[in-house]
């Protein structure tokens, strides 16, 4: 060593220290090698402190590393949840057997955590809730917006100016208020278009009112009130369109 120059002792030095970095981040639980003189964060669900990212850096850059909410996994359909080391499924997907791993399968009426959306049978696809359309961006689903004075046929409801407030087509009441948006004709009903006609007694057909009517009053002034419940979103019919609504009591009175 005596005999080596300056320079060629500052170059074995300068190996030996590469030498044990590569030792160090080999064996570190934190970051692992992805390249000569690179590394990258050890474990699923963590990033660069700094950048937030998970690409491969020199060892000079290195910085520290945390857990963050929402990275996915790079193996499975799942991202990292709020506490670090917990894993939930992405939206849409249940887990097959989570003692066991990870794996995932896609669910039908699964709703969506960040929009009013819900799982439709084939993977990948999302329905909305009934008066939501999708708003894209890129081809990626990004929000569900609210739309007003909008006939919902197959429920036969019509959506209100308020968002969650629905109210009945004409000659129809709701069955479970407090549970979905199911309806039912009701003969004899005034119609709230047209206060000379009555609901007849075949779905669809009116005839001229008389003393024997009947109209509807709710206590909020006649129209049914929603708003999101969270777990209801499992709850409904026509394939769930009605998905996390729930419903005021309309109450009878005869004229």
């Amino acid at each position: 060593m005596q005999n080596l120059s300056l320079t060629n002792k500052v170059a074995i030095a300068t190996g030996l220290l590469l030498v044990l970095w590569h030792i160090q981040v080999a064996t570190s639980s934190k970051t692992r090698l992805s390249g000569l003189f690179m590394a990258k964060p050890g474990q699923p669900g963590y990033v660069w402190n700094d950048l937030g990212n998970v690409e491969s850096r020199f060892f000079w850059d290195i910085a520290d590393i945390r857990w963050k909410t929402g990275q996915p996994h790079p193996t499975f359909r799942v991202e990292a949840g709020e506490q670090p080391g917990v894993w939930v499924p992405q939206p849409g997907y249940t887990f097959v057997n989570k003692s066991v791993d990870l794996t995932v399968i896609w669910q039908a009426d699964l709703q969506h955590p960040r929009f009013m959306g819900f799982s439709d049978k084939n993977e990948g696809a999302w329905t909305p809730v009934a008066g939501y359309k999708f708003v894209y961006k890129d081809g990626e689903i990004v929000d569900a917006v609210w739309e007003p004075n909008k006939r919902i046929d197959n429920l036969k409801i019509s959506t209100l100016v308020q968002r969650d407030r629905y109210q009945p087509f004409p000659g129809y009441q709701f069955i479970e208020p407090d549970e979905s948006l199911k309806v039912v004709w009701v003969p004899r009903m005034i119609n709230t278009s047209n206060s000379q006609l009555m609901a007849g007694t075949q779905e669809g057909s009116w005839v001229v009112a008389n003393q024997g009517s009947y109209a509807y009053r709710s206590r909020r002034g006649g129209t049914a009130f929603g708003r999101q419940v969270g777990n209801a979103a499992k709850r409904g019919v026509a394939r769930g369109v009605e998905h996390g609504v729930e419903r005021r009591v309309f109450d009878i009175i005869a004229n």
